[in-house]
């Protein structure tokens, strides 16, 4: 029972009706996050607009519109806390077995958002590239029309990225992928001697894009699966998985600012554990300097200074480092 009564009180926005309270709290997680590397390639399982619409007793479509909403706000975070790359969940290829009439008002408002994203200044402003990924002759033609317009009038800009992931399936990317590979085996442009991860990654949607690596993927009402996402790119990176309650629609800036804590805090006991590792295997031969650690820890997980050095700080390092 007191449990029940505590989580209601923890996802309930009864503090959204005392502004200073809540904004207190979004301004300390703010400030929290931007202390520790902020993750470069986020990417959301936009998951919760229907349920979100029945529960207020409105219709899909309308759950859809209040979800767009929120694809707006997030994209605005994203560049205001310094993420390069954004990849959304917005139609997979399951989702084509919806009905034509919320399939119509999805694309729809794909279409109007893509013209809203290519016409906004922002959007030039801050250099952003809007790429649709997915198999995207399966929309319909004047989808794909959006679709194209909108990569032209980007296609240059290289500050950050975002990726509207469209009649999308994980395990359809890398049999695409796959075959892409086997017809240039096939007409002598690839060796198969040269074939290795690199040269997949190439072939995949993202071929444009850099580092499509996933550092953390964000799935919103409360469903723990990863729904054939980016398989790909999210495994060999040891992509961090948060999961929260509130549907896509409510998603707010302190859920978003978890997320990124969630991971940060992930991050550092990955980063403690190595260092604590090399420690040991580096004590049979002699041992190892506190320079010497930050160095390792800059090359291998590109940081810089001031953030290996919070490495060695740790009580478990710097004891560790005392006794080798």
């Amino acid at each position: 029972m007191y449990r029940e009564v505590l989580r209601k009180l923890l996802f309930s926005k009864w503090y959204e009706h005392v502004p200073f309270i809540y904004r207190w709290y979004e301004y300390s997680l703010s400030r929290e996050v931007l202390r520790y590397p902020i993750p470069q390639h986020i990417a959301i399982i936009m998951d919760g607009n229907r349920r979100f619409a029945r529960r207020i007793g409105e219709s899909i479509e309308k759950g859809h519109i209040y979800g767009a909403d929120s694809t707006e706000r997030v994209m605005n975070w994203c560049e205001d806390i310094g993420i390069k790359q954004l990849t959304l969940y917005s139609f997979s290829t399951e989702n084509f077995k919806r009905t034509e009439r919320e399939k119509k008002a999805i694309f729809d408002l794909v279409k109007a958002k893509l013209r809203e994203s290519r016409e906004r200044p922002r959007t030039h402003t801050s250099r952003l590239r809007i790429t649709c990924i997915g198999d995207i002759d399966l929309l319909p033609e004047d989808l794909r029309k959006e679709v194209k317009q909108t990569a032209d009038a980007t296609s240059d800009y290289d500050n950050y990225f975002l990726n509207i992931a469209l009649a999308y399936g994980g395990r359809k990317e890398i049999v695409d992928g796959a075959i892409k590979i086997a017809e240039k085996v096939r007409s002598g442009e690839l060796s198969p001697a040269d074939i290795n991860e690199s040269t997949l990654d190439r072939y995949l949607y993202f071929n444009k894009n850099p580092k499509s690596d996933v550092d953390l993927i964000i799935h919103t009402g409360g469903d723990e699966r990863t729904s054939n996402f980016l398989p790909w790119e999210a495994s060999g990176n040891e992509c961090a998985i948060y999961i929260c309650a509130p549907y896509w629609p409510e998603f707010r800036k302190v859920d978003f600012l978890r997320a990124i804590r969630a991971y940060q805090l992930r991050e550092r006991e990955h980063r403690v554990k190595y260092a604590l590792s090399l420690i040991k295997i580096k004590r049979r031969n002699g041992g190892l300097t506190a320079a010497e650690l930050a160095e390792t820890l800059k090359g291998t997980f590109k940081i810089s200074g001031e953030d290996a050095d919070s490495i060695l700080k740790d009580p478990l390092v710097a004891r560790a480092l005392k006794d080798a």
